[in-house]
Parts: C-alpha cells; sequence; structure tokens
C-alpha cells in the first residue's frame, strides 16, 4: 500500500512538472522567427518584433456573478497562466521590440481616480491594477523599447457614463501616446487610437461630412493619418490599430482560427469592425504594407484590396495571450522587419517588403485543468479510499491472527518454576535467551538508509529547486503499521489526502510553477 501511495505522488510530481514546464516549452519548439525559415541574405539586418494583443488582466470586478472566492481563484489563475506565457515567449524569444494591440487591462477604463486598493496602503486603485500588470510582464533589467495602443478596455468608447472620465490622461501617463509613427529597421510603424477613431467617425457621419471635406478634430487620429501621408515616406508602412478593419460577413479567417469569423456589429462600448468608409480611408491614405490588429482576441487572416493600385494587403488580427478570452490556445504573433544594402559600397540599407510574420500558440491551460488535473484528482481520491478500505480490512485480520500466533507460540512455563522457592523468587536471568553477542547499530543505519526519502534537485531559472518524496520501498516500523491499520477508513482517507496527496501537490505545484512563473527561465 505505500507503495501504491508513493507511486500516485510520483504520478502527481511529473504531471506538474511536465502540464506546467514541458508543455510551455514543447509548444514553443517549432515557434521560430519568420525570417529564419528564409534563405538567408549577405549584408541584411532584421529587426524581430513580438506582437501580443488583449492580455486583459482581470480583477476582482470582471466577473460581477461569482462571489468573491471564485474570483480570487480565477485572478490568480488567469495571472498566473499569463505569467507563464510571457516568461516563455519572451525569455525563449528575446525579441527587439514588443508591440502591444491594446486592452491591456479589463476594468482600466472603469476604475474612478477616486477609488482605492483596500489591500495596498489604500492606493488609488488604477496604480496596484498597473502595478500588477508590470509584475505580470516583467522585462528585467534591460527590456526592449515596447509600443502600446490603447484598446476599449483601457480608454473606453463613446464617452459613455460608466466609463471614467480621467481614462484618457490615465492611459498617457503610463503608456505613452496615442497617436504615433515610429520607424523600425528602415520601415515605418503607424499606431493608430482605435477608439478615438470610431467615435469621430460616428461624429464625421451625423454631420453628414466625407473623410475628404470633414475638419478633422485637433490631435485626434483623422488628423494624425492625414499628417502621416503627408509626409511621403517611401518605406513600407507597418499599420496597427486595435480595431480590425472591416470586411464581408462571410469572409474566411482561415484555418488556424478555432471558430466562427469577425463580423461587423457593436455594443455597449465596443464596435467589431471599423465602418467601410473609415477602411477606406486608412487602407488609401497609408497603403500599409501589413495590416495588425487585436480585439477579436482569435486568430484572423485577410486580404484587402486597395482600389486606387489594385495592390492586396494582409491583415493580421492577432490572438489573445490570456487563457480568459474565449479561446482554448492563446497565442502572439512574431513580426520580422527585414532590409538590405544593394551594394556593398552603400551604406543605406534597402527594406525588402512585405514583412514577415508568424503565428505561435500557447498549451491549452483550461483543458489541462479540466482534462488532466480533474480526472487525476478523481482518480487519486479513489486510489486512496480503496487503499483505506482495505487497509481497515486487513487490520481486522491482522489482529485476529496477531492474537492467535501469540497463544500458539507463547512456551508453556514449567510447573516448578511457576512455584516460588521457599529461599526467593525465581532467577530471571535462568529463564531469558542469551544476550546477542553482535551490535545492532549496523542493521539501525542500513534501516535508516534504506528508507530515506527520495529528491531530485534541479534548476528552473537559475534558481535551485528540491523535490523530495518518501521512498517507496522503505519499511514502516510495525508499530507503525498497527496504528495505521487501528485507523478507519475516513480518518484514515482524509489523513492520506490531507498529509500525502493534497500536500504533496501543493508542494511540488508551488515549488516548480509559482516558483518559475516569478523568476526568468533558462532559455534555450
Amino acid at each position: 500500500m505505500t507503495l501504491l501511495r508513493n507511486g500516485l505522488r510520483t504520478v502527481w510530481v511529473l504531471a506538474v512538472v511536465w502540464f506546467e514546464l514541458g508543455t510551455f516549452r514543447f509548444a514553443l519548439y517549432d515557434c521560430l522567427w519568420p525570417d529564419t525559415r528564409q534563405p538567408p541574405l549577405p549584408d541584411s539586418r532584421t529587426v524581430r518584433i513580438l506582437v501580443i494583443a488583449d492580455p486583459q488582466i482581470i480583477d476582482r470586478h470582471s466577473y460581477p456573478g461569482r462571489g468573491p472566492l471564485l474570483s480570487a481563484l480565477s485572478q490568480y489563475a488567469v495571472d498566473l497562466n499569463l505569467r507563464k506565457n510571457w516568461n516563455f515567449a519572451f525569455h525563449r524569444l528575446r525579441p527587439n521590440a514588443i508591440v502591444v494591440l491594446g486592452d491591456m487591462m479589463d476594468q482600466w477604463s472603469f476604475i474612478d481616480v477616486h477609488q482605492r486598493s483596500v489591500h495596498k496602503s489604500y492606493l488609488p486603485r488604477y496604480e496596484t491594477y498597473f502595478a500588477r500588470y508590470q509584475s505580470i510582464f516583467n522585462m528585467g533589467d534591460l527590456p526592449p523599447p515596447v509600443y502600446y495602443l490603447p484598446g476599449n478596455h483601457d480608454v473606453g468608447l463613446a464617452n459613455l457614463a460608466p466609463f471614467s472620465l480621467s481614462a484618457d490622461t490615465r492611459y498617457t501617463s503610463h503608456f505613452g501616446p496615442r497617436n504615433y509613427r515610429r520607424t523600425i529597421g528602415n520601415h515605418t510603424l503607424v499606431f493608430i487610437d482605435a477608439p478615438a477613431l470610431v467615435e469621430e467617425d460616428v461624429l464625421r457621419t451625423q454631420r453628414g461630412h466625407t473623410y475628404h471635406s470633414w475638419p478633422a478634430i485637433k490631435r485626434g487620429p483623422v488628423e494624425f493619418v492625414k499628417q502621416t501621408t503627408s509626409t511621403g515616406s517611401s518605406s513600407p508602412l507597418v499599420l496597427f490599430t486595435h480595431i480590425p478593419l472591416s470586411r464581408p460577413s462571410d469572409a474566411s479567417c482561415g484555418p488556424l482560427r478555432e471558430k466562427g469569423t469577425i463580423r461587423q456589429g457593436y455594443g455597449f462600448g465596443y464596435q467589431n469592425t471599423h465602418t467601410d468608409g473609415t477602411t477606406t480611408f486608412l487602407l488609401e491614405s497609408l497603403k500599409p504594407s501589413l495590416i495588425m490588429s487585436g480585439d477579436d482576441h482569435d486568430y484572423c487572416v485577410y486580404e484587402h484590396t486597395i482600389s486606387s493600385s489594385n495592390e492586396k494587403v494582409q491583415e493580421v488580427s492577432v490572438k489573445s495571450l490570456s487563457m480568459a478570452m474565449g479561446i482554448r490556445r492563446p497565442g502572439f504573433q512574431l513580426l520580422s522587419l527585414i532590409s538590405v544594402a544593394p551594394s556593398p559600397d552603400q551604406i543605406t540599407q534597402t527594406p525588402i517588403p512585405p514583412p514577415l510574420h508568424a503565428l505561435c500558440l500557447m498549451p491549452d491551460q483550461l483543458g489541462i485543468y479540466f482534462y488532466i488535473y480533474i480526472p487525476l484528482i478523481l482518480l487519486s481520491l479513489f486510489v486512496l479510499l480503496v487503499l483505506n478500505f482495505r487497509r481497515a480490512n486487513g487490520g481486522t485480520n491482522y489482529q485476529q491472527r496477531s492474537h492467535k500466533h501469540r497463544r500458539q507460540d507463547t512456551p508453556e512455563i514449567p510447573h516448578e518454576l511457576s512455584r516460588t522457592h521457599s529461599s526467593g523468587a525465581v532467577d530471571s536471568d535462568s529463564i531469558l535467551p542469551p544476550p546477542a553477542s553482535k551490535s545492532r547499530e549496523h542493521q539501525t543505519s542500513f534501516r535508516q538508509s534504506y528508507s530515506s526519502p527520495w529528491t531530485w534537485t534541479f534548476m528552473v531559472g537559475g534558481h535551485r529547486r528540491r523535490v523530495t518524496l518518501p521512498n517507496p520501498f522503505g519499511r514502516s516500523r510495525v508499530g507503525h503499521r498497527m496504528s495505521q491499520r487501528d485507523v478507519g477508513v475516513l480518518v484514515g482517507f482524509l489523513q492520506d489526502v490531507g498529509s500525502g496527496g493534497v500536500a504533496t501537490c501543493f508542494r511540488v505545484f508551488g515549488t516548480v510553477v509559482v516558483g518559475h512563473a516569478v523568476v526568468t527561465p533558462v532559455g534555450r
């Protein structure tokens, strides 16, 4: 029985180590930068950008229908999964830059400036929320440049009453400008404030203007797009927008999408796509080489046509990095910007359009919980219950057999020794066995070494981790076996679950998983 219980503990250790660490490394084994799949080019320079979308960190207000305990458990599980996804992606791939396509936090736009945090010295709630985001997406001492986009969960949409009036200034102070462009690797990256563009599009339509006749709002997205067009840059342009561009309602997203497609629609605080007029305005004004969007949470690839030049441009809707966004396998996108020198005599490099991109998928964390851990928990409880039934029945039989053997094996005391001599009591040394001539120290040390626990020590993220399990071949004392047999089925079952199964699982989970999520893992 001891062997079976310790075997069960070993199964749990192997399951936690593999499904919480091994599967994540295995998922990224084929996740390669797209430029590495191309033939090498002489005198080339490549800038590698990691693109993530909609991490949408939840808090206790994200699911109002759940109780405090379930909300706290959901927040812990989602945060842990985001940390693992980020650590493995960032430290495994080491990008030159990072782009976040909006919706960094789920409730950021609803938090009022006067709300305080109860758990951290009554700091403003949005500050503790932002601190959680920074702790999850930790990039070490030398972080690469990060470029953010506002999403509808960050700044709100349509200036509705539940959204905070300070959401705009709060976003700017923590994440930077809302409309901007950068030149990286001889490519122009254009970042559009999609929620503000939706709001300006509604206002323009209500007043009966076209985009050409519309007097753009000062420092708004339409004015920014027109200024970008007037610069006349010849380098390839990559457009980043949180909200996808419009497309036909039956447009396919490709085989890598989990379900459905992207359709036009809107509701409280969201809009699925830009309108047809906004899409035409962006395509004709910017003429991008590639478009990357978020908001939809699932992967989608669609090819737009620039009507004035009949050119094709691909839009990629990037998967969410979070397990809580209605998808089974979170993911992210890799973007490679390549430029080469035309000849050895020239210093200026020429970009090679179009930019290359590739999808990377992370493990199905919900599937691991529901199809691995829950069945394994039920199986473990069943095995422990059966073992305790056998132990209880075995204890009764053992006591009966032991009592019977004691009666058969006890020698009968001679009649002469049973009587008391007149001179006094019988000398006890005459009936005791002779003392053993060999010391028992060697036997005791052998027994201790033979039953000593098993210990594994390994390195996780530069930190030494140790897991200790009882020796399944170790022999317990007869008295200990007797005490186990004397315990009832229910008490023994609860002892096994509390001291053996659950304690071992939580110890391994905390050592391997939580420790790995906090420290920096060792990259390949």
